[in-house]
Formats: structure tokens, sequence, C-alpha cells
């Protein structure tokens, strides 16, 4: 066709721009195409980098995916390292470049142009913030720099400014080098995704593994000794002493080449882009951590910087640019991290998230094993299911355990995307034997007792919800109906104890007028007690979901 074009123009590397890249190249074998990069390096593994600083990985040149020669001689694509795109000229369809080497401009013409410039580390402008040893971790350099300071042997702390994904694996890969990790968070939880309670299961795991955080206190300056390397962070209650510093406090899109080429920026401050990955601007299109997604949850525009993501958005985006059609609709923002033993998921809404959302929310806590109970290596997890009670559509699942969690928050990324209810999740055909889940899978049965919940067929209350009541001064009975041993091995203050297989015989006990909290180890022996009392004529009477398992709050022996 007279109107394919000649020349396509990628500004930015790595995940969304390589695929764009390579993607085009196979849609059309004889297109021009230029990837203009400041970066040495253009296609790498950056979520492998915290592995490779705790010597998980040994060698940095297994996290180097591509070379620029790679894509010359297999691909006929120029690569350009060390040329900085300067300005988008979208009249005359011109991108202006220095060339960083040699110190001189160049410009090269587009048919079309992908944005594809990435996100880049929030630094706080505190006192001392430029003193040495301060580092954030985004590209390979950053990490070459920081495993050289580490591998000198004179880092023995080390302070992790912000409870983030990369800031949680860091933690465990600078102790898995010997050094003591101290995190300073300024919200009152780490894994700001995650709901508090969720985020208290790993924090708590942390504290045990020798971690020490500190939330709810931001940074407000560093000092450092003469040769200019720092030695304390001053925190607003704390002084600490370090002989390192990651600045972990999140990323930002790198949105400025793009505005100032008039190039329409979304309501998350990133570029804002169509289903084909479009921008306002015609034959310019935006992918990766600079470009909006949008939430196929909420419907809203979304912001979620993930390679994977990227990956996908460049790939529609070459099929566009090379006169295809491809869309990419959107994202249910699903994560996973590996903190010491536990594995942590989400996919969609928090609970937190999904109120703010205005949704009528429901949820339960379901601690599960992730295989057969019976079978050699069970582990367990711990899911948070979320859902609209309107439309019993599911809305968002957490789960945290060392079993496996990645095939299950998967299941629920799948049900997200196509907006499946409660009862539909519950009745999905899972595979099953006896090595990899338990016959009915943890995720089902925690969408029935979800279900139960929203069909009213049971009243349940989550541990949080407990604790806060509690905290407020309310008057609850709780109900403690696990053994003896149990009991005397921790409870929750102030219940009252008896077990299940006594309960209809000392029933009298009890005080009808009172609410009671009804709780176990994992929930399905409160649940019990719930029926009992239920079918017994007490009219308030709730189970807590995922009972001892899921409560962070600290027990009484």
């Amino acid at each position: 066709m007279t109107n394919d074009p000649k020349n396509l123009v990628i500004i930015g590397g790595v995940a969304a721009g390589m695929k764009a890249a390579a993607k085009a190249r196979r849609e059309s074998p004889s297109l021009k195409i230029t990837v203009i990069t400041d970066d040495q390096f253009i296609s790498y593994a950056g979520c492998g980098m915290p592995y490779y600083i705790g010597d998980v990985i040994k060698d940095s040149k297994k996290l180097i995916l591509r070379e620029p020669s790679y894509f010359k001689d297999m691909h006929n694509i120029d690569v350009l390292t060390r040329h900085r795109a300067t300005a988008i000229d979208t009249r005359s369809k011109q991108v202006k470049v220095r060339e960083l080497e040699k110190n001189r401009d160049l410009t090269f013409p587009y048919d079309k142009l992908i944005i594809a410039t990435g996100a880049q580390p929030i630094v706080p402008p505190l006192p001392g913030v430029s003193l040495g040893n301060i580092f954030t971790l985004r590209t390979v350099k950053d990490a070459l720099k920081i495993k050289a300071c580490v591998d000198g042997g004179k880092v023995r702390n080390a302070v992790i400014v912000g409870g983030g994904l990369i800031g949680m694996e860091m933690v465990e890969n600078l102790m898995l080098r010997g050094i003591r990790v101290t995190v300073v968070e300024l919200l009152d939880q780490i894994l700001s995704p995650l709901d508090r309670d969720m985020a208290l299961l790993v924090q708590n795991h942390m504290v045990q593994k020798g971690v020490e955080i500190i939330t709810s206190d931001g940074v407000k300056s560093f000092e450092g000794n003469g040769s200019g390397v720092v030695t304390t962070v001053i925190t607003g209650k704390r002084q600490l002493q370090t002989d390192m510093v990651i600045l972990s406090i999140g990323i930002k899109p790198n949105t400025k080449l793009a505005q100032e080429a008039g190039i329409e920026i979304g309501a998350t401050r990133a570029i804002k882009v169509n289903e084909r990955m479009e921008t306002n601007i015609p034959d310019v299109y935006a992918v990766g951590d600079c470009a909006e997604n949008i939430h196929l949850v909420t419907k809203k525009p979304a912001w979620i910087a993930l390679g994977s993501t990227a990956a996908k958005m460049g790939r529609v985006a070459a099929v566009n640019a090379t006169g295809g059609f491809d869309t990419f609709p959107g994202v249910v923002s699903a994560l996973i991290v590996k903190v010491f033993e536990l594995h942590v998921g989400k996919a969609g809404l928090s609970e937190r998230e999904a109120v703010k959302e205005g949704f009528q929310v429901e949820a339960t806590i379901y601690p599960a094993g992730d295989k057969a109970h019976y079978y050699p290596g069970t582990k367990e997890i711990i899911i948070k299911l979320i859902a609209d009670r309107a439309t019993k559509k599911l809305l968002g699942a957490e789960i945290v355990g060392e079993g496996t969690v990645d095939k299950r928050i998967d299941v629920i990324a799948t049900a997200l995307t196509f907006g499946a209810t409660v009862d539909q999740v519950s009745k999905l055909d899972l595979a099953y034997a006896p090595p990899y889940a338990m016959a009915m899978d943890a995720i089902i049965v925690a969408a029935n007792i979800l279900g139960n919940k929203l069909s009213g067929r049971t009243v349940g209350i989550l541990p949080h919800e407990v604790a806060e009541r509690l905290e407020r001064g309310e008057v609850l009975v709780l109900l403690d109906v696990r053994t003896e041993s149990e009991y005397q091995n921790g409870h929750i203050k102030g219940c009252k104890h008896i077990p299940l297989d006594k309960l209809t015989a000392r029933i009298q006990e009890l005080d009808r007028s009172k609410e009671i909290v009804a709780y176990c180890r994992s929930g399905l022996r409160a649940a019990q007690a719930y029926r009992i009392l239920r079918n017994a004529g007490f009219p308030n009477i709730k189970y807590m979901d995922g009972s001892i398992l899921a409560w962070v709050y600290g027990l009484e022996k």
C-alpha cells in the first residue's frame, strides 16, 4: 500500500520499546526502524536486579537480554544508545536528538512514532539526598553501583526508604548479603497496594526474620561523614545509623518530552492513550510506563507500571503503527512479589480501594492449604476475596502465604478480566490432583464462603473490623471455640473460651443479649459455632473470617 509508513521511530527501549521494535519488524520487513535511547543498555530484565544484588543471580550479563548488535544483525533495526531525544516536532514529524558521546544534534524524520520513555524514580529534595551511597534502583547502571557498594564489604547496615515492591525485594536480598536492614515507610503499612490486614501478615513475617520496620514516619534528612558518604538517616522520630540508603519511594511517568510536544496527559499524569495506544496526535503512540491504562474493574484510567504490561502495550502499538489493527483493553493490576518465604499476590481492587471507588463491599478471608492436606509439603496460604454486594461481581483478591500463590492470583486475574461473579468463580473447573490442590481448590472454597456471606446465609466479620471495634471500646463477646491447648498457646485478650465440642452443653454461659463473635484457628470451627448458636436462637452472632491465622494484632497467653 502506498500509505504504508517508511520510517518508524521509537523513543526508549527495554520492555515496551524493544518489544514494539521487534514486533514492527515481523509485521513489516521493509520498514526502517530506529530506536533512540539515552541508556547504555536497551533490553534488560529490570525485575531481576534485586536478585543480582543479592547474589541469587551471579552474572550481570544474564540480566542483559539483547545487545544493540543483535537487533541490527537479526532484525535490521537501528538501535542508537547514548542518544537522547530532546524534542518532538509533530507538525514536521521529526524527532530532535542529542548524541551524548559526540555532543552533537541530529534530526530523525518519522511516519509513525512510538514513545516509550518509561518512568523515573522519585527522589525527594531532602537535605543530604545527594550524599554518597544513597541509591535508587531503576536501571542496570543503578544495580551495578549498588552491587559494587555491597561487594566492597563495608556495608553493615542499610536503610530502605519506602515499603513498595522493589523495596521489599531489596530487603531480602540485602539480608542475604549479611546486611542488617531497616525499612522506613511514611504510611501506616508496607506494601500499599494491599489492605493493611494483609500487609501486616507480611510485615510480621519480616520482623520475625530480623527486619526493623518503621511505619507512620517519614525521612526528614540525611547526614554524612567527611568523605561525603551517608551515615545517618533522620526521620520524624528517629536517627538511624547506616552505611547505605536505597530510595524506594516510588516512580513517576516520564512525560516531559511528550508534554512539550503537545501530547495530552491523562488523569493519572501519564500519557493518555486509547485502546490502540494512540495519543491525541495522529501517528504518535505511547506505551509502557509513560502511558496510561484502563482498569478493567473500575473502567477508569489507571497507571500500572509493570514490565509485563509494557511489553503487551508495545506489541499492540507496533501492529497499529505498521498498518494493522490490535487493541489493549486494559489491566486488572495483577502483581506478585516474594518476601523471604512468603509469596504475596494481588489482582483487582483491595477492600480499601473498592470502598473508595464507591462499591458496596463484602469481603472474606480464608486460610487454606495449597495442596491436599495429607500430601507432603502442603503449605498455607491466606486468601482475601472482595466483591460487590449489589452485583455479586468479584472485585479483587489478595493472597499471602508460603504455598502456591501465583496460579491462584492468575485465576483471579482471568476472572476479573471477564467480569465474573463470585458464584461463577465458585463453579470454575480447575485442575485437581493431591500434589497441586485440594479437591475443591482454595479459590473455589473462598468463593463459596464469600457467596454465603453475600446471600445472607452466614454473617462473618473480618479480623480488622473486630480489632477496630474493640479499639473504639465497643462491647463484643469474643468466643474462642478451639481446644484447651490451642487456647493456652495464645488467644485474643478478653475472650470467652468454650471448646466447640462442649458448646451445646455450655450454651447457657453465653448472654443472648450481647453480640457474639466466634473464632477458631482458621474459621471452619467458628463457622460451625455460628450455626449452632444461630440455630439455638442467638440473635446477634457472627464468626470471624480467617480467625487466628488472619489475626495480626497480637495474642495473650
